[in-house]
């Protein structure tokens, strides 16, 4: 069994603005009011063992990671990324025993492509504050003793989308 398991990760934000041509060409630069780009890399140090067999969307809900043997890596099961469809307000937690767990690492990726599948995420379990466009995501660094797994919900904008997400302890 691993005895220290890592997350690491980073963001790189490009601010743009629109220019169009006379000839009615636009073309994307970066925005003139920042002049830069914008990111940073991070490393989270997670527990040898996560919450539940859920933890993580990226493989179906029956495919347990004991039956990778040490050699998970190696295993003939495919990765299912097709996600979670979202038609209502959902708690991403479904083990009840660990609800009140503080969260150290949060990734949610919308999967929708239409205009109309945005996603709402709460932080606090009622106050959706967080929107994510369609094949946009967020990451987000637990304190470890504020954000609880409990909390951590979302629910689609008009339109069901489908989503891909970590939650880690």
């Amino acid at each position: 069994m691993a005895t220290a398991r890592r997350v690491i990760f980073s963001s790189y934000v490009i601010p743009q603005e629109s220019l169009t041509s006379e000839s009615e060409l636009t073309k994307y630069a970066i925005e003139s009011g920042c002049g830069r780009t914008y990111g940073g890399k991070g490393t989270i140090s997670t527990t040898a063992t996560q919450w539940g067999e859920s933890w993580t969307s990226m493989q179906h809900t029956q495919q347990y990671w004991e039956d990778y043997d040490s050699f998970w890596e190696d295993a003939a099961e495919y990765w299912d990324n097709t996600g979670i469809t979202i038609s209502t307000a959902t708690s991403l937690v479904v083990d009840t025993d660990v609800a009140s767990t503080p969260v150290l690492f949060l990734y949610i990726k919308n999967l929708g492509t239409d205009s109309d599948q945005s996603l709402l995420v709460s932080l606090d379990g009622s106050t959706y504050k967080i929107i994510i466009p369609p094949n946009g995501s967020i990451s987000l660094r637990g304190d470890g003793t504020t954000l609880q797994m409990e909390d951590v919900k979302v629910n689609k904008v008009t339109s069901n989308t489908t989503i891909e997400f970590i939650i880690a302890k």
